[in-house]
């Protein structure tokens, strides 16, 4: 509001602007909402609309529903944000742009939260969760750390779908340029900055009133260190965050924008109010709520109800992205471009119309460089690991079992993407079975993405992120002889089974910190020692640990059950296990007596035992064997309690 053109925007010009962006007809998209925040029949119109115009509608971090996986790959962006719900090789290749979220203004790195109201039948089948169930999803931070972490979710995602365009979302915050200069060098293939305004009336209030910093610094900061990098043009630069009108995507594309994304006005477009309660399950038009009949909104106490109409919603969508467009094409012209591609970095066309004697703007509008016009070939990632080991390790007979080392990393992560491709197109997978020799030492990322069909077993270790995201499969981690003939390792890394959704997974050594963070219905059991922060945000599945599970573990447990083993002479007594609960754990410790319980101990230790004993450890699945002989003795059951677990009025999606 404080910039202007310094050239009239007055009257009609002789010929339009071409407003064509990459593979769109225009350089605006929806940002990403998910299913969940919003209602069926608005979150249907958003892809329809985008699809019939040509243009981008990006699905929030919340899976998608069955019949939407595949329909739209050219127009619907999927966002891949770490270990969140319905994540898998199915979504990923579902779209050919995936969008890693790292935050965004409003909600700079937190975890979103859908309260247990807003998770119908349908959220529930599509972010594979139970029903009814609070949903909360764990902060970025637990899995990236770093530079090289972002750089192996971009690889893993370029992995599991080799079409697939990278975007990383992030907040605008100080000392964003060098930021954006290392997603660029992580081998992403846009930056997305998201600035402080806006925010779908499902972020916290403090984050709305408090977090963040203008987009507008945000693109120009980051364009001018992508710039002085030499790195501008590798990747895409686009923004996001209170965007109005026509007016103000032209200026973010002359401050640095390649395109500006649109949230709340797209709600708006189809009747939102923005009365700053969509986390509540109460909007009055239908939009973010899973109520779907006046009836239903009586029965919820809601005085005024009017359901959305899907053809209604999309034309109203199409009418208002056509005269946005169409206005981008005036003021492009007006501006004298032939294309409005050719605006990216004009800062010479701004200048400072308002507030002069309270804000110096003039760094924010010194030219930047040339700018590379055009779209960005996408940036193919060759997956390290040198030959297919994977190959080697299915042949049949007697072939010797090639051994992994840490340059194998995501190994069957492509084939996971090739058995999702296949579903997609309605064809029958096969399973694949890949055993891999002694000793060998998985690098990051084993199995990541794994889904039915796919088959492992590793003679030695996996380093972090195995079974990530997991919709599927099975794999076993188990110890290998070392030159003594003493069985060694069989231990996994950080962040196993971050996200995994379904499969069975057993890992006879220990594992490193957050294993089992937000699992949904995969199976897991562990052999050995943990290292704390287990099972945080757990929402289903099952998971058995025979040895210590580490300290702080079970924060924000909503659904599954969790099996510990007690064993007094370690310490694992009940007072003992219960001391290794997090304080943000609303959970019950009990013995398992009922018949679910026993029936699950029995299956996933016993057939535990078997594997053991295949692999010629006859003593060692004995003993496994033999804590089925008292349960109750020497196992605890971990369920969530029935409290609240989050304030609901402060929820974050």
């Amino acid at each position: 509001h404080l910039l202007d053109f310094r050239a009239p925007l007055e009257g009609e010009p002789l010929s339009l602007a071409r407003t064509r962006a990459g593979d769109h007809d225009a350089p605006v998209y929806i940002s990403s909402m998910s299913f969940g925040s919003q209602g069926e029949t608005a979150y249907r119109a958003y892809a329809e609309a985008m699809a019939r115009m040509d243009l981008l509608c990006i699905n929030g971090e919340g899976g998608e529903l069955p019949d939407l996986i595949g329909k739209y790959p050219h127009n619907r962006g999927q966002q891949i944000a770490s270990g969140r719900f319905g994540v898998s090789a199915l979504l990923a290749n579902s779209s050919d742009y995936l969008e890693i979220k790292i935050g965004q203004g409003a909600k700079p790195g937190e975890g979103g939260h859908l309260p247990a109201r807003k998770v119908s039948v349908k959220v529930a089948l599509a972010r594979n969760a139970q029903p009814g169930v609070d949903l909360i999803s764990p902060s970025n931070n637990h899995d990236i750390y770093s530079i090289e972490d972002l750089a192996q979710v971009v690889h893993e995602l370029k992995t599991v779908n080799p079409r697939a365009r990278v975007s990383v979302k992030v907040p605008v915050v100080p000392d964003i340029g060098i930021i954006a200069c290392g997603i660029a060098k992580s081998g992403a293939d846009i930056v997305t900055l998201s600035g402080y305004d806006g925010g779908t009336g499902a972020a916290r209030q403090h984050a709305l009133r408090r977090a963040g910093l203008p987009a507008e610094i945000g693109v120009s900061e980051a364009h001018r260190a992508l710039i002085a990098a030499g790195l501008r043009d590798k990747v895409e630069l686009w923004c996001d965050g209170g965007m109005k009108s026509a007016l103000d995507v032209a200026k973010m594309m002359c401050l640095g924008a390649d395109r500006v994304g649109f949230g709340t006005l797209a709600m708006v477009a189809i009747g939102c109010t923005i009365c700053r309660g969509c986390q509540l399950d109460t909007c009055h038009v239908g939009i973010a709520t899973q109520i779907v009949s006046a009836v239903e909104a009586t029965e919820r106490g809601l005085k005024r109800f009017e359901p959305q109409e899907f053809e209604r919603a999309v034309t109203n969508l199409m009418r208002f992205f056509a005269a946005l467009r169409d206005e981008l094409a005036r003021i492009g012209a007006l501006l004298g471009v032939s294309a409005t591609e050719e605006l990216v970095g004009r800062t010479d066309l701004l200048a400072q119309a308002r507030g002069l004697d309270r804000i110096d703007l003039s760094g924010l509008l010194s030219p930047a460089g040339p700018v590379r016009r055009g779209g960005r070939e996408l940036r193919v990632l060759a997956a390290p690991g040198g030959p297919n080991v994977e190959e080697e390790a299915r042949a049949g007979g007697d072939a010797p079992r090639p051994r992994l080392g840490s340059e194998h990393r995501f190994v069957a992560t492509a084939t996971a993407g090739q058995l999702a491709r296949q579903r997609i197109a309605g064809a029958v997978v096969t399973e694949l079975a890949s055993s891999f020799g002694h000793g060998s030492v998985a690098g990051n990322g084993f199995g990541a993405y794994s889904t039915d069909g796919v088959s492992l077993r590793i003679a030695g270790g996996a380093q972090d992120g195995a079974a990530k995201t997991a919709l599927g499969g099975t794999f076993a981690v188990l110890k290998a002889r070392n030159a003594s003939g003493a069985w060694v390792d069989g231990s996994v890394g950080k962040c196993f089974g971050y996200g995994a959704q379904r499969g069975r997974f057993y890992v006879q050594g220990g594992a490193d910190a957050r294993a089992g963070i937000r699992l949904s219905g995969a199976e897991v059991l562990f052999g050995g020692d943990l290292r704390g922060f287990a099972f945080e945000y757990m929402t289903g599945g099952r998971a058995v640990v025979l040895g210590d599970p580490g300290r702080w573990i079970c924060s924000g447990m909503s659904g599954g059950v969790v099996f510990l083993r007690h064993d007094p002479a370690r310490g694992l007594d009940e007072r003992g296990l219960r001391d290794r609960f997090a304080k943000g754990a609303k959970v019950s410790l009990r013995p398992p007596s009922s018949d679910e319980d026993l029936a699950a101990l029995r299956d996933l230790v016993g057939s535990f035992a078997t594997l053991l004993h295949e692999s010629g450890q006859a003593e060692t699945a004995i003993a496994a064997r033999a804590l089925l002989d008292d349960p109750a003795a020497h196992f605890r059951v971990v369920r969530p309690g029935a409290d609240i677990i989050v304030d609901q009025t402060i929820s974050t999606e």
